[in-house]
């Protein structure tokens, strides 16, 4: 046999806890406090086409994430197409599925879900939404011995504010309907 009899990651669940703690440890040392906004608006969703006429995020819980590429943003940037400039930034954070599962109610949300929101509350100094494009569940492929994820990955856009309620209780959260919404002030 090429593998070691003595570490059995599959079938030794104390094995595998220690993997989680450390998954969980690293995160919390080298990562951020960031926000989960999930989409409230559940009874509205269109089954269809899997839009939401009306976003309501009316709920945040805090978690500890890691960001991925810390040196700039990914994806496709800055770009010309038929509709003009269209500016994409994209970033990927890791989450580990204990804490989310420890911070977020999970009678609706078993995992991080496509279309919820994440605040980042570092950059630029005041803050950046970003919207939920995918959750990759089997980033580390099952490598560690056990079929339930250690962490998700998820690849972020950044979030433009289409008047959708934001309404969390949160004042550095809740400022983002107020710097990006179209609002005239009539006296």
């Amino acid at each position: 046999m090429a593998t070691s009899p003595y570490f059995n990651n599959y079938a030794s669940q104390v094995e595998q806890r220690v993997y989680e703690d450390l998954v969980v440890e690293s995160i919390k040392i080298m990562g951020f406090d960031g926000y989960y906004l999930p989409n409230d608006n559940d009874a509205a969703r269109d089954l269809l086409f899997g839009e939401d006429p009306v976003k309501k995020f009316q709920s945040a819980f805090p978690l500890e994430m890691y960001l991925v590429n810390a040196t700039e943003y990914g994806g496709e940037r800055e770009f010309f197409s038929k509709f003009g400039l269209e500016i994409k930034n994209n970033a990927s954070v890791i989450l580990s599925k204990r804490s989310f599962s420890q911070r977020v109610p999970q009678e609706h949300f078993n995992r991080p879900r496509e279309g919820d929101l994440i605040y980042v509350p570092f950059l630029y100094g005041t803050g950046e939404l970003f919207e939920i494009k995918f959750t990759d569940h089997t980033k580390d492929f099952f490598s560690l011995g056990r079929k339930i994820p250690y962490f998700y990955e998820l690849q972020l856009e950044k979030f433009k504010y289409s008047q959708e309620v934001i309404d969390t209780g949160i004042d550095a959260i809740d400022d983002v309907v107020t710097q990006s919404s179209y609002t005239i002030e009539l006296n």
